[in-house]
């Protein structure tokens, strides 16, 4: 597993259940060759993550997933080889944190409009070293209280889009996101695009593209999409714009989604984002460790 690497991890920093150190330790043990945590607008366990003990052989990639808008759809724009002192974006990312600081309780009143309530403990219990609470959180409430089964049926009855514990979120624009990872030599990459239900793949990529996106994560879970058709559309619109093309397995430490090392890439490709980072102006794998 040395020539494989996990480019799309969150640990409890934002809404994930592992602390960072804790994903690199599990990344040794899998024998991973190099794991990026990648948490939903925070830098904050970056810190942790890069000062982790590991194998000379496992590469740290630090990382960020931004909450951004394009075209009035939510778009997920990870950053790779993100350094973990960015003030300009930890400005940025800090106002996302509140946005979501300030959405969580809203959809808490949501749902005690429905009857379902949870102790302040239990609340203080799931968000304890949390920077981003979100959805991913009211879901684990959800389940633990046992109004769900799992975090599954809490978004599909009520935290998905249109459920009535939905919560509309304020987003930074996608071409602002660009700019800003650019520019500290972290490299954009587009996070699991038909999540999007884009009308034309191929024109929204090169639209992005124009905007300085590099990659576009091409290996993840795709869900209920027919997985071998929409992945060979994505590599081919990938290749024919010159994106890196990256993947991961979103692992969050749930049984929503893959577990780390779930779905993996070359160890090319880091090399691949490591060059693009320097070309950008930052250090690449010397970001890392």
């Amino acid at each position: 597993m040395r020539d494989r690497a996990d480019l799309h991890t969150h640990s409890n920093v934002s809404d994930g259940i592992n602390p960072p150190a804790e994903l690199v330790a599990m990344a040794d043990k899998m024998q991973l060759g190099a794991v990026a945590l990648t948490d939903h607008d925070t830098l904050d366990g970056l810190e942790e993550f890069l000062a982790a003990d590991h194998h000379d052989h496992l590469a740290l990639v630090p990382g960020v997933e931004i909450s951004t808008s394009y075209e009035g759809r939510e778009a997920h724009l990870l950053g790779y080889f993100t350094p973990p002192e960015s003030p300009r974006l930890q400005k940025r990312l800090r106002w996302l944190e509140d946005v979501r600081k300030r959405r969580f309780p809203r959809m808490l009143d949501r749902l005690e409009e429905l009857d379902i309530e949870f102790s302040e403990e239990h609340v203080g219990d799931v968000l304890n070293g949390v920077q981003t609470p979100g959805r991913p959180h009211v879901a684990r409430l959800l389940v633990e209280s046992g109004v769900v089964q799992d975090t599954v049926e809490a978004f599909d009855v009520y935290l998905g889009k249109g459920k009535p514990g939905y919560v509309q979120k304020d987003l930074m624009d996608i071409e602002e996101g660009i700019g800003l990872l650019r520019e500290i030599g972290s490299v954009p990459v587009l996070a699991h695009p038909f999540t999007m239900k884009l009308d034309s793949l191929y024109d929204a990529l090169s639209d992005l593209k124009e905007m300085g996106m590099l990659g576009v994560e091409v290996h993840y879970e795709y869900g209920h999409l027919h997985v071998e058709t929409h992945k060979q559309d994505l590599i081919a619109a990938a290749d024919r714009l010159g994106l890196i093309k990256t993947g991961g397995s979103d692992h969050h430490g749930d049984k929503k989604r893959q577990t780390l090392g779930g779905v993996t890439v070359d160890m090319e490709v880091v090399q691949q984002l490591a060059n693009a980072s320097i070309e950008l102006g930052g250090d690449g794998l010397k970001t890392g460790r």
